[in-house]
This record gives C-alpha cells, sequence and structure tokens, in this order.
C-alpha cells in the first residue's frame, strides 16, 4: 500500500512538472505540498502500514458481528474517544 501510494506521488510530482503545465514564475503550492507529502511517504514502513491495514479491517469484521445496538453504542463510545481529542491526558501505564 505504502509503495502504492509513493508511486502515486512520484507520478504527480513528474506530471505537475511536465511542460504541458506551462511555466511558471513561483513554486506552486500545490507542488510544496506535493514534496512535502513525498517526503512523509518515504518515510513509512511498508510492513507497519500494511500490519495496520489489517488490523482495521479486523476491527471491522468485529463490528460487523456485533448486534446493531451493541455496534452503536461502540461507535459511539470511540467517536466521543475521538473528538474529546487534547483535552483528556493519556492514561499512564
Amino acid at each position: 500500500m505504502a509503495y502504492l501510494l509513493r508511486s502515486l506521488a512520484i507520478v504527480g510530482v513528474i506530471a505537475l512538472n511536465s511542460p504541458v503545465h506551462g511555466t511558471k514564475s513561483e513554486p506552486d503550492t500545490l507542488l510544496v505540498d506535493a514534496k512535502a507529502a513525498i517526503a512523509i511517504l518515504a518515510k513509512i514502513d511498508p510492513k507497519a502500514a500494511l500490519q495496520g491495514a489489517a488490523s482495521v479491517r479486523e476491527a471491522a469484521e468485529v463490528l460487523a458481528g456485533l448486534e446493531p445496538e451493541t455496534r452503536a453504542r461502540v461507535l459511539a463510545l470511540a467517536a466521543s474517544a475521538a473528538t474529546r481529542g487534547s483535552e483528556a491526558q493519556p492514561r499512564q501505564r
């Protein structure tokens, strides 16, 4: 997945720099964003990305197997935890 995203970012940068788009006198913010995205994508570990995707899929399968009322409660709890964000201090282990 990371390899695919990295490849798409590279193709996007090549397309942005192609002469078809014409010459530009000042750097485009889209180009700067593309360079930042490539820098971030280069740091992604493909194995960790695949493990994360597998974890998300497993969680989705578990949620799909729950009763509708229980699923709604779990999703409501997750949504409230996600919206709290930085307000709550992380628990210490």
